[in-house]
């Protein structure tokens, strides 16, 4: 297939697609249009974005079409060696996993607006962006003469990019890896503390799985003047929406701003490559469940930081903060003692991004974060140090992405307690598919690594956290919270 977009309306934010088609002589086509993307794991329903919808021949001769599900068109084409598809999308969300236009920004996720015929996915895509040739383009793809190409749409879905004649743009080269930075927003970061804290982070992320399985990676920034934190992972990419941009270069706000950095980058190989079996490959026409969110999500929450501490980018007192405010959520949340870990997992389809209702469930990020915590710690004990998650991931990461296979829960399992040489068994009844026991192993965790957790009851009753290394710890001990932080 072959794409031109454009900006269409900068005004009210809408973008024009225009897609030429060979029909391969069949006398119908499908056309779909995903109903959600990898990262979210919800519906999305993105067909409610599209207007002026129209299906002609190659001389702009109107074709039949017909709606035959909320996000899937049916084309009579009978006797066309080619169909031309035109329509415009809705693109007015400054997210990290969205689509917006401007006068001077052309972002989009192609997932949520670009169409693929039904059972050629596999096929190859062309974009072209028609936008001034003094632009810049920032995306995963290959880009020439500001032409896009994908291998198929899987690839096209996963790269999102930006066009604006206002990126900033800094590179390095890490191993045999181009790291990019395109910011976008007018403010950019101190480029070169920034690219040392991410070679010496991205390190210790690679040494974990063993490789670093790509000739580029782009971190993509959306600098926005209001308060937002948002990032979304992507296979050789992430995109990051932060704001106020303003606030770019102070402490809080720049080290918030290489957590989620760090996290997004650790997707590139957990969930981006490594990807539990019922997701592989993905089916963007319905929900793709899961129960496995805690390995996706939660473990990534907790290397996600853990990384910025053991290559010295944190020190300790900066990610005992960000522990103590995770452990701040859990205490504060009263789903724990209602819902396991893998039913809210599988609901994030159902309510898993908002709120919901009060007590029901807990999150995949948050207490998946302290399960990986938990496991870790218990791997060190065992092991005494000699080994760790760590051990688990590039085991599973070699068995399931680089075999070409997905993985399970029970793959997981059994190598947590093939690395460790124990039982997990409580461990899953109790943390991964039950409810109410954290308190025992958090406290369990603490103690084994000589740590503290002070909980205060503040005049609202909400519960807040400090995190403080014990005055007087046992060598075990010491050494175990050596080997933790190292």
């Amino acid at each position: 297939m072959n794409y031109t977009i454009h900006i269409a309306n900068a005004t009210d934010h809408f973008v024009g697609l225009t897609a030429q088609i060979e029909t391969l002589g069949a006398p119908l086509l499908q056309l779909q249009l995903p109903a959600w993307r990898p990262g979210r794991y919800e519906l999305s329903n993105f067909a409610k974005n599209i207007r002026k919808l129209n299906i002609t021949d190659s001389k702009g001769v109107p074709l039949e079409f017909n709606k035959i599900s909320k996000d899937c068109w049916e084309v009579n084409c009978l006797n066309q060696t080619e169909i031309v598809l035109r329509y415009e999308y809705y693109a007015n969300q400054p997210d990290a996993g969205a689509c917006f236009v401007s006068e001077h920004l052309l972002y989009v996720n192609p997932v949520h607006c670009f169409m693929y015929a039904v059972g050629r996915e596999a096929e190859s895509f062309s974009v072209q962006l028609d936008v001034p040739m003094h632009w810049q383009i920032a995306c995963q793809l290959p880009a020439k003469n500001h032409k896009l190409q994908a291998q198929n749409f899987d690839q096209l879905a996963d790269s999102p990019f930006f066009a604006s004649p206002n990126l900033v743009h800094h590179s390095f080269l890490l191993n045999q890896t181009t790291i990019h930075f395109w910011f976008e927003g007018g403010v950019v970061a101190d480029i070169a503390l920034l690219a040392e804290q991410t070679r010496k982070y991205a390190l210790v992320q690679t040494e974990i799985f063993g490789e670093l399985p790509l000739a580029h990676y782009h971190f993509l920034y959306l600098l926005l003047p209001n308060t937002y934190r948002h990032g979304v992972e992507h296979a050789d990419s992430t995109v990051i929406a932060m704001g106020p941009a303003a606030a770019i270069n102070e402490p809080a706000f720049y080290n918030d701003f290489l957590a989620i950095s760090s996290h997004e980058l650790f997707h590139l190989w957990n969930i981006k490559r490594m990807r539990p079996a019922e997701m592989l490959p993905y089916d963007f026409t319905k929900e793709n469940y899961s129960r496995l969110g805690y390995i996706y999500e939660g473990i990534t929450t907790y290397y996600g930081d853990l990384t910025l501490l053991r290559s010295g980018v944190w020190d300790f007192e900066t990610y005992a903060k960000s522990l103590a405010g995770d452990l701040e959520r859990h205490y504060n949340n009263l789903g724990r003692f209602n819902y396991s870990l893998t039913a809210s997992s599988f609901d994030t389809w159902l309510d898993g991004y908002v709120a919901g209702v009060k007590g029901r469930k807990v999150s995949i990020y948050i207490e998946g974060l302290i399960a990986a915590w938990v496991a870790d710690i218990a791997i060190l004990v065992r092991t005494n140090g000699a080994s760790r998650l760590d051990d688990v991931l590039r085991r599973m990461y070699q068995d399931s992405y680089q075999l070409g296979l997905g993985y399970s829960q029970e793959i997981y399992k059994n190598l947590l307690e093939s690395v460790s040489g124990v039982n997990f068994d409580s461990y899953f009844e109790e943390i991964i598919e039950g409810a109410g026991h954290w308190e025992k192993y958090i406290q369990k965790t603490l103690e084994h690594i000589g740590l503290e957790l002070i909980i205060r009851e503040k005049e609202d009753g909400i519960l807040s956290c400090e995190i403080k290394k014990k005055q007087e710890i046992n060598e075990l001990q010491n050494s175990l919270f050596e080997y933790w932080i190292k």
